[in-house]
């Protein structure tokens, strides 16, 4: 999972920025934005967060009328500098960034190597890259380029490349990762409503399944490869921001009533949100139940989020530092901690214990997504089942008095569009990875974790 930017305009540098600090949440290990101008990329590309791997001077050096941007969240790959994008290659011009996963990537890779093509990186844009530039050669036509392209790449993926000047967005057949455009002196694509809001552009709509737009002074649209619709139910829960408009619903009031879809027969005093993503729900739920909603958790604002962190200890560490209870709220309350979802259990666990210490009579942990069961292949880090807490005795290991999960008709009516991806509730994958790809993600995940 990662964000990206897109812009056909006068001078992109600042804007790019602007939309990378709006969809920040997106990804935290690295970014990049690249521009053309006057038949010349300009690149930068590093770890860290936005704010600290750009300056005035860099955006002033990155001149441009077209240009991406990309925030980086690892769910492929072990070496986070070689993974950062953009990445390009002059054999043709293309450069690239995307958001999603490629779940044939392993055999693409070894049939791209065996064509004499070089790969760098373990970052799965990087065989897009080389797909698109092959087809790109032989077809010397963006629309059958690209329609090859999404033939032979398997997998979620919402990608912008630069073709020499032209701005070119397209989206995976069963339109999996999130993908939005706007207009405004321009044109903008992005992960995120958001950070269109953020870059002065007013939302059109979202890009249809297997749909390619290319931007060159003006813009044109095409449906090339549409197999359906499975959008990430992840998005909604967690992922997004609550402002964000995606699939024409707004975020926020999903969440709002994926709180008030929760059956709960507990008693209880006091509902408390795990800061921030849960806080619609928890107001969802309190208003449904007629509990006292208080905020009883108060987050450090200047840590990043502990779910998008690359391996187990991070995450651990970052609980740690992440939150402390206000002990006058909490103390001698029957609490219910209404989170967004519980994947590894690490957050939750440590919350329950820091409530328990701060004086609560009981603590009551409550979901507003079902319970995750299922590997996700298509850009939600947790590809392996064995890390899943919905598969174990959770209540026992989470130390909480209850566990209550959304169910998944409660979630299905909260987001209320049709074709969702469910697959990591309910193991039904749209695109099946082969079990080579499941039992490489699972070594990589181990890599990570030992780095």
């Amino acid at each position: 999972m990662c964000g990206i930017i897109g812009i056909k305009n006068e001078n992109v540098s600042y804007s790019i920025y602007t939309g990378l600090n709006a969809i920040q949440h997106r990804g935290q290990e690295s970014c990049g934005i690249i521009t053309e101008y006057n038949g010349k990329y300009y690149m930068k590309k590093d770890l860290g967060l936005v704010n600290k791997v750009f300056d005035e001077r860099d955006l002033i050096d990155l001149s441009g009328n077209v240009g991406l941007g990309h925030v980086r969240y690892p769910t492929v790959g072990s070496d986070p500098k070689k993974n950062a994008q953009p990445f390009f290659t002059l054999d043709p011009k293309i450069a690239i960034v995307h958001n999603g996963n490629i779940v044939n990537y392993f055999q693409l890779r070894s049939e791209l190597k065996k064509e004499g093509r070089k790969i760098e990186s373990g970052c799965d844009v990087e065989v897009i890259l080389h797909c698109l530039a092959e087809e790109l050669k032989k077809t010397k036509d963006i629309e059958e380029s690209v329609y090859n392209v999404m033939d032979r790449v398997k997998g979620s993926y919402s990608c912008l490349a630069l073709i020499d000047d032209k701005l070119v967005a397209f989206r995976d057949p069963y339109a999996i990762r999130p993908f939005v455009y706007g207009k405004g002196k321009g044109y903008a694509f992005a992960s995120e409503s958001s950070a269109l809001d953020m870059m002065d552009y007013t939302l059109e709509r979202d890009l249809k399944p297997g749909e390619l737009m290319i931007v060159d002074g003006k813009i044109e649209s095409k449906t090339i490869n549409k197999k359906g619709e499975r959008h990430c139910m992840f998005e909604y829960v967690y992922f997004s921001r609550p402002d964000s408009v995606m699939e024409g619903k707004t975020v926020y009031d999903i969440r709002l009533n994926l709180g008030k879809n929760i059956d709960f027969d507990k008693d209880a005093d006091i509902v408390i949100p795990v800061p921030d993503t849960s806080r619609p729900a928890a107001l969802g739920f309190a208003e449904k139940n007629g509990i006292e909603y208080k905020e009883g958790l108060i987050k450090n604002r200047y840590t990043g989020r502990t779910f998008i962190m690359p391996t187990q200890k991070m995450r651990e560490t970052a609980v740690k530092r992440n939150l402390n209870c206000i002990k006058s709220v909490i103390k001698d309350k029957k609490v219910v901690l209404v989170d967004d979802s519980i994947v590894r259990g690490t957050t939750s666990r440590r919350i329950v214990n820091m409530v328990r210490k701060a004086g609560a009579k009981e603590v009551h942990l409550v979901s507003s997504c079902p319970k995750l069961l299922h590997p996700c292949f298509y850009g939600i880090d947790f590809p392996c089942k064995e890390e899943l807490i919905a598969r174990k005795d959770y209540k026992k290991l989470i130390g909480a008095d209850s566990v209550t999960y959304q169910s998944i008709d409660g979630l299905k009516k909260a987001i209320g569009i049709r074709g969702l991806c469910m697959a990591c509730l309910n193991g039904e994958y749209v695109i099946e990875p082969s079990e080579e790809f499941a039992l490489k993600r699972k070594k990589e995940r181990v890599k990570m974790e030992v780095l």
